[in-house]
């Protein structure tokens, strides 16, 4: 035992189950206070292998967080960067505006302003992408519809506040088993997606 265990975290291998093989079946998290006792700070570690749609809702966050985009090779993250991905912004949620990035990125997103759709257009090598939140939990307020057909805002959370779908007893880590791939009448692109959140025929 030493007097700085407390401040050591090691890595735990987490398997993901997202379909499609966008991902590697491991990743990295650092999920805040979960991992480290007293930490005000989040950040997931992926390595995103194929073009995906897979950020599909607009979201905000309660704190600032951070997207970091850069080519997955980092003897040279920029010269291995070969991918277009397409990201939304904005103070309101119709009110967004388009960027797309082609080169090594981080984007700063304040806290309350909406963000996502996120779209991984081209992926001709793998891009590797690191979030960072400054809180000890990772948690988004995102739009939904209730059966009746009204729009209300709700907070999904992990570890702490939202369970696992498949297993009550423990805690959702955002693994992708329980998750599918968007089928049917869902967007199929973000730029779809925002046609139409403005058309207000999203949500129907």
């Amino acid at each position: 035992m030493s007097n700085i265990d407390h401040l050591v975290h090691v890595f735990k291998k987490e398997q993901n189950f997202r379909p499609g093989g966008f991902l590697p079946p491991y990743q990295a998290y650092f999920r805040g206070h979960d991992c480290m006792p007293d930490s005000n700070f989040y950040s997931s570690y992926r390595c995103y292998m194929a073009a995906v749609y897979n950020d599909r809702w607009p979201n905000f966050h309660s704190e600032e967080e951070y997207l970091c985009f850069v080519g997955y090779d980092m003897v040279d993250p920029w010269g291995s960067f070969d991918a277009e991905i397409e990201f939304w912004i904005g103070t309101e949620m119709t009110k967004m505006e388009q960027h797309i990035i082609t080169e090594p990125t981080i984007i700063r997103i304040p806290p309350y302003m909406w963000h996502c759709p996120l779209e991984f257009r081209k992926v001709n090598k793998p891009v590797y992408l690191q979030i960072l939140q400054p809180r000890g939990k990772f948690g988004t307020f995102s739009p939904k519809i209730d059966k009746n057909g009204k729009l209300y805002i709700v907070y999904a959370g992990s570890s702490g506040h939202m369970p696992c779908k498949l297993d009550k007893s423990k805690q959702c880590t955002f693994c992708g088993k329980c998750k599918k791939l968007a089928s049917g009448d869902e967007p199929k692109t973000a730029s779809e997606t925002m046609e139409r959140i403005n058309a207000g025929t999203y949500f129907l």
